[in-house]
């Protein structure tokens, strides 16, 4: 497996400084050697972990630095900047890549998956591309605390080569990759290829992970906060827990101040389905990096963080997540509770009579919802699961059409007692975006 791109590239020469080599001394070769009949042994460092590359998931932005010509003697680089997605997979055994480029007009992407081995301890990369259309035999090897280095035997026009690949994570925030290859079994090494990452800090690159994504569960997360601290914990929270839970699959799909309620911090969590969530909630609470290194500072800040509903859309085929990201303003939600055994009659009053008339009124960003009833097996997050909840989260442009509308609705003398007849408790949250909610929100 070597890294190289079957079409010419935009080149530019690197300054007299810059921090790249070609030439490398005769000891990269670490946790790997020649054996006497030449093969190629690697054997997994005493850290190597099924966690190493976790740093490397969300979105990169990639300056490229590349020689022109290999194995010539060369000192003639060439630079292209490229971006890169990478998410986590397998609970946490795997993960893959999309990296993209573009190069005299032309577009290049290519595909990335490495796998951790529980039984022999070592990463296999493999790497396929727009070009060759092909899965490329893989490089092997493990992390030697921030150091990776992972090997293969190949051929390089026509001539055989051991092909090198070395992460540097000891900035995990700035990881340095790079590619040399040896044409004298590994005595000698000639380094090709630098790519330097750096996080890609867009919320809206961020959000892309979770966009036109089909959920079936969604959680309403309602948290109280310690008192004046409502801001703060937006901010840690919109930093360090959007993209780390996007990648793993549990989509978070807006961010909400409550009116009225300086305390009080919403969010919506959806997932494809059940077995999505029972993957995700272990993957993210017991394994992810990011939730162990910063639980405590968000943990500080919030003084309950148990209400928490658990629902289904009423349609079985569930809701695009575009569905939240495409309208803008406020998000109002009505909680209605049924009497008991009333549940059934209640949606259908509001599906055949009550839907009808919000929509002459130009009420129509509305979804409906109840509670899901499978068991919650992740008991360390509790949820409320109750059976005669339906729940309507609808879109306004902003609260004067909101409170225009519900004077509408309170006007309708005869649909409200009907309700009042099913109904026997109904709460209504007035909620305003963040910033960096999800989709487009109004200034």
């Amino acid at each position: 497996m070597i890294f190289d791109f079957a079409f010419q590239l935009a080149t530019a020469m690197l300054p007299a400084n810059a921090q790249v080599k070609s030439k490398a001394p005769n000891n990269e070769m670490v946790n790997a050697s020649i054996t006497e009949r030449g093969g190629l042994k690697v054997i997994p460092s005493k850290t190597s972990s099924a966690n190493d590359f976790d740093f490397l998931a969300g979105n990169w932005n990639i300056a490229n630095k590349k020689l022109k010509s290999r194995l010539q003697n060369s000192n003639d680089w060439e630079s292209f900047n490229a971006r890169q997605d990478v998410k986590l997979i397998l609970n946490g055994i795997g993960n893959t890549d999309r990296y993209y480029a573009n190069l005299n007009g032309k577009d290049f992407e290519g595909m990335t998956l490495r796998l951790f081995d529980p039984k022999t301890k070592l990463w296999s990369i493999y790497w396929a591309d727009s070009n060759s259309g092909k899965l490329d035999i893989p490089v092997v090897g493990s992390f030697e605390n921030n150091i990776g280095r992972f090997y293969t035997k190949d051929t390089y026009k026509g001539k055989k080569v051991i092909a090198m690949f070395k992460w540097d994570k000891t900035n995990p925030d700035k990881p340095v990759w790079s590619q040399a290859l040896s044409a004298d079994n590994g005595k000698t090494w000639e380094w090709n290829w630098y790519m330097n990452f750096e996080k890609t800090n867009s919320a809206t690159k961020d959000q892309e992970l979770s966009e036109n994504q089909n959920i079936k569960v969604l959680e309403l997360r309602n948290y109280i906060l310690k008192p004046g601290k409502r801001d703060d914990f937006i901010n840690y929270f919109e930093k360090h827990f959007i993209t780390s839970q996007n990648i793993l699959g549990g989509y978070v799909l807006g961010q909400f101040r409550i009116k009225d309620v300086d305390n009080r911090f919403l969010w919506f969590r959806g997932f494809n389905d059940m077995s999505s969530r029972s993957v995700y909630l272990p993957e993210f609470y017991r394994k992810s990096l990011v939730w162990q290194k910063f639980k405590a500072g968000a943990n500080a800040l919030i003084e309950d963080n148990d209400d928490v509903h658990l629902l289904k859309p009423l349609n079985d085929t569930g809701i695009n997540t575009n569905s939240f990201a495409k309208h803008k303003g406020i998000v109002v939600i009505d909680y209605y509770t049924a009497s008991e055994g009333q549940l059934d009659q209640l949606i259908s009053l509001y599906q055949n009579k009550y839907a009808a008339y919000l929509q002459s009124i130009g009420i129509n960003n509305s979804s409906l919802w109840v509670s899901e009833l499978t068991p919650n097996d992740y008991p360390s997050l509790p949820v409320i699961q109750d059976k005669n909840l339906l729940v309507v989260i609808t879109f306004y442009k902003d609260e004067a059409e909101y409170e225009f509308k519900l004077k509408l609705v309170k006007s309708n003398k005869e649909l409200q007692d009907e309700l009042k007849k099913l109904v026997k408790r109904k709460e209504a949250l007035v909620n305003y975006p963040t910033e960096n909610s999800f989709g487009e929100v109004a200034k």
